[in-house]
């Protein structure tokens, strides 16, 4: 696992990006909980960071074409693009966030 950030380093709302190796990672905080996703839009490549804007049913617009995806599973709801965003799970432990390793292929 690794060490994101602290609960309280991010209010309701609010989100950070995190390069990890090579992958930047987007962390959103919503009322129930945190979310982590790619950080770029499948569509054209647009930092999440930046152009995502947070919309009501944890949804993520990509504001640079109109792309939506949902923050549950990463589908693409609406827009130009095919592609789903890539997920990461998160572990709160001791008020800390972390991101969880995830799998190698067989």
């Amino acid at each position: 696992m690794i060490k994101l950030c602290n609960i309280s380093d991010l209010k309701i709302g609010e989100k950070k990006k995190f390069k990890i190796n090579e992958n930047e990672i987007l962390l959103i905080r919503l009322e129930d909980g945190f979310y982590a996703i790619d950080n770029k839009c499948p569509h054209a490549g647009c930092r999440l960071s930046y152009y995502g804007k947070i919309s009501e049913g944890k949804r993520i617009v990509c504001t640079c074409h109109g792309a939506i995806f949902s923050l549950i599973n990463g589908n693409v709801l609406e827009g130009p693009t095919k592609n789903s965003l890539k997920l990461y799970k998160i572990k709160i432990i001791n008020e800390e966030v972390f991101l969880q390793a995830q799998e190698s292929p067989p």
